[in-house]
């Protein structure tokens, strides 16, 4: 472990605790995932390291983050180190909940910014300012079962009309079903990842809402459309059900988060470990690429600033990035462990993650209103899946219902 200790040897920093000039204790704020158990497996080290004592508090996703923005808000100085969730990134920028890190970022060559993609040094932004670091990189890609591929004779599908036709030559083949995307509680994450993809957006830059255009109606014609070769139960999958059942069953393809991967390593969770493939999500209308994951970074109240920026630079620098992956966490897209031949053969999607210039970018909407937003669309998408309304007339409504919550985010 070699940032913190190229920075400041270990013994010019014990001299540093001992006058006061740097506090003995560092509060993080973790929620947990594979990126907490990772970040945690690197505190021994960093103790030992500095002698600054790292204390933890491990909050669920439910509650998490809106006990982070009133801890802020009180002016509490409870935390040092704080992890969130992208989705979180406007209200926090907003409220002011996360300090700003970008002269941190631009003078340490432990982080090097520099070896991230533009797109994903971007990712951490809320108007012009990183107030978080990369602690996840996790686009939609095509997870396929190789071994149905290879029996079946099937090509992996570059496009959506090739998604179809394998999807439906697999279930024709009785070999299972074609595909599983998550239809059911989290089905937010697949609309609006085909509605980007068949060349829609959700709002335009005035924020008016943009979900009944033909390319919106395309893209959630085609999310019902691929039910019909999906498992029994689809229409209720969760995100987390969409995995599970695709590593459980005989399905031929899932979209889904590249961050899952982990699961998929396991013996317990899968008899299909070695006949996974994953390729780049098909191309639509526009090459676009929906990326997901998680942040971290210093609350704006942090008492210990500096020993924060030390932790961070000691566990996510560039020279521990294929360590904090080997610690199980989801992959940080970091240039430099795309090829790495050690890490590839345990996680054959990281080439994935080099996001090309070419493609566009899509996250989940950087609104304070999103909550509000996701609400609506989850309210209004199961008649639409189900069949109850028609797909032009279901968007139609939602299109409406979401016209006062987007100017709500004018108004702000």
């Amino acid at each position: 472990m070699t940032p913190a200790g190229r920075l400041l040897s270990a013994s010019a920093i014990g001299a540093l605790i001992a006058s006061g000039a740097l506090a003995q204790e560092l509060n993080l704020y973790l929620i947990p995932s594979p990126s907490s158990d990772a970040i945690q497996s690197f505190i021994p080290a960093f103790e030992a390291a500095t002698g600054i004592k790292v204390n933890v508090t491990e909050t669920p996703y439910g509650e998490a983050h809106q006990k982070l923005l009133l801890s802020v808000q009180l002016k509490q100085g409870q935390y040092d180190v704080a992890q969130f969730d992208n989705t979180f990134l406007a209200p926090y920028g907003a409220a002011g909940t996360m300090m700003p890190l970008d002269d941190r970022i631009a003078g340490s060559a432990a982080y090097d910014i520099a070896d991230f993609s533009e797109g994903l040094q971007d990712y951490g932004k809320y108007d012009g300012r990183t107030l978080g670091l990369v602690l996840s990189t996790e686009p939609m890609i095509l997870w396929y079962r190789s071994d149905i591929f290879d029996e079946l004779g099937l090509s992996v599908p570059a496009t959506w009309d090739e998604y179809r036709a394998a999807a439906q030559a697999i279930e024709e083949s009785g070999r299972g079903d074609g595909n599983i995307l998550g239809w059911g509680p989290n089905a937010s994450w697949w609309f609006m990842t085909f509605i980007w993809s068949f060349g829609g957006h959700l709002y335009d830059e005035d924020l008016n809402p943009q979900v009944n255009t033909p390319e919106a109606v395309a893209g959630v014609t085609f999310f019902k459309e691929m039910l019909q070769y999906g498992p029994e139960g689809g229409i209720s999958a969760s995100g987390d059900d969409v995995t599970n059942k695709f590593l459980s069953q005989d399905i031929g393809m899932m979209i889904q988060y590249s961050g899952y991967w982990g699961v998929a390593l396991e013996p317990e969770n899968t008899e299909f470990v070695g006949r996974i493939g994953t390729a780049k999500m098909p191309l639509g209308a526009v090459d676009i690429t929906h990326l997901a994951g998680w942040n971290i970074g210093i609350p704006a109240d942090a008492v210990n600033v500096d020993e924060a920026w030390r932790f961070l630079e000691f566990v996510l620098g560039k020279d521990n990035a294929a360590d904090y992956l080997k610690a199980g966490a989801a992959a940080i897209g970091r240039k430099s462990v795309l090829d790495n031949a050690e890490l590839l053969a345990i996680h054959p999607y990281l080439p994935l993650l080099d996001i090309p210039e070419s493609s566009r970018i899509e996250r989940y909407p950087q609104l304070r209103v999103w909550p509000e937003l996701e609400k609506a669309i989850l309210d209004a998408l199961p008649a639409i899946l189900n069949g109850e309304v028609e797909v032009q007339a279901g968007l139609d409504a939602l299109n409406e219902t979401m016209r006062p919550i987007l100017a709500q985010e004018r108004a702000n």
